[in-house]
């Protein structure tokens, strides 16, 4: 698998490269539910999300991207305590990062604006180079399931916060700013984002999800919390 950094680099040339994105990253999972054969549109694509629902129902992974319809109540964002603001966003875009019964947590990357989404993701492929760069590969191209277990078990150690607050540190962001929890009954189609899809992901506009804020709104609620 290529760095983010690369992908981005050669993506962003390609003059249509925004609604590629918006096709692969919404439009295929959320509007057409394309499933299976019919989702791997590109010759590189695996499914690896058939191989989760087969083996635990589609529940989430710690190291996986996921996208779905949230029908729960209003969330808040902004500092300091005066300035809060609340909004909705009906269509979540979360790298997850920790799950239970109930609910799993994560960043939700529409709320983080493209540069630091690039550099969020980028943080994370650096910091586990040996599987990323290599193992997922091939275990996807071989249909095996392509698990991040050093990830996985960091995040099971309770680490997974001080985590993102590193990877903030060392990029000057504030990639907490998107930390979420969503509950498992207030979720519908919930979907898992392809590794192979992942390289689309900063060029993801998340156009018509936000309510109540938008999302020129929120990105400068972003751009003041750093």
């Amino acid at each position: 698998m290529n760095s983010p950094t690369d992908e981005y680099k050669y993506l962003k040339n390609l003059d249509n490269i925004r609604d590629v994105a918006y096709f692969t990253v919404f439009e295929k999972y959320m509007k057409y539910k394309l499933r299976g054969a019919e989702k791997a549109i590109q010759i590189d694509e695996t499914d690896q999300e058939s191989l989760i629902v087969s083996k635990n129902g589609g529940f989430p992974i710690p190291g996986f991207v996921y996208t779905f319809i949230y029908k729960g109540g209003d969330f808040k964002v902004g500092t300091p305590p005066e300035k809060v603001r609340e909004y909705k966003d009906f269509v979540p875009l979360v790298f997850c990062m920790g799950v239970d019964q109930k609910s799993f947590i994560g960043i939700n990357l529409n709320l983080l604006p493209e540069g630091p989404r690039l550099q969020f993701l980028q943080k994370f492929y650096d910091t586990f180079p040996d599987f990323l760069k290599r193992e997922a590969d091939v275990l996807a191209e071989n249909q095996q399931l392509a698990l991040n277990k050093r990830f996985i078990a960091y995040v099971k150690s309770g680490k997974g916060q001080e985590m993102i607050k590193l990877f903030s540190r060392a990029s000057g962001q504030n990639f907490g700013f998107g930390y979420r929890k969503y509950l498992f009954e207030k979720i519908e189609n919930f979907r898992m984002i392809e590794y192979a899809e992942g390289k689309y992901i900063p060029f993801y506009d998340p156009k018509d999800a936000f309510r109540k804020l938008n999302q020129i709104q929120i990105y400068k609620l972003y751009g003041r919390s750093k």
